[in-house]
């Protein structure tokens, strides 16, 4: 007796995404390194975590690598860690809203309650309850939200990844 799995081509098209799917949970490239043209560069999240819920701290933890890759061949020739970029609870986020930023007004104020000056700023919230509360919500994807920290974490430690 055989059993076999029929698939329709669009069905077995999504079975082999999933399976070409690589393990990192996103990747940015680089640019070229002046002293090693022969590869291209990719930085790869590897995993993250909040290791203490119990405590004061709030943090998630980001696991990086850079990816040296061979350009004659596409292989991977080494892979470098890099400094995990810890998200604390004093970083702040300015707030998406559905046309840019949320707004707000600082209004500055005398002992007698008159208003001296006003000004329009962007409303903000901590990182890390921030994105929390956007991975819940479903209002953007974990891609999306590694997607605009990885252009924070490349700014941050540019020393330590064109380092090589």
């Amino acid at each position: 007796m055989k059993t076999e799995l029929i698939l329709t081509p669009e069905v077995q098209a999504i079975v082999d995404a999933i399976k070409n799917t690589g393990k990192s949970w996103h990747e940015i490239g680089l640019p070229d390194h002046p002293m090693y043209p022969q590869f291209s560069r990719r930085l790869v999240v590897t995993g993250f975590n909040t290791p203490d819920m119990e405590g004061d701290e709030d943090r998630i933890y980001v696991n990086v690598r850079q990816n040296l890759i061979v350009r004659e061949g596409n292989k991977i020739h080494k892979q470098l860690r890099m400094p995990d970029w810890m998200i604390h609870e004093n970083n702040t986020e300015e707030i998406l809203g559905e046309n840019g930023f949320l707004k707000g007004i600082n209004r500055t104020t005398n002992d007698n309650g008159e208003i001296i000056s006003e000004e329009e700023v962007n409303v903000k919230a901590g990182s890390v309850q921030y994105i929390r509360f956007l991975i819940k919500t479903k209002s953007v994807h974990l891609a999306d939200i590694l997607t605009r920290f990885m252009g924070m974490y490349i700014q941050i430690f540019d020393e330590e990844i064109n380092n090589i």
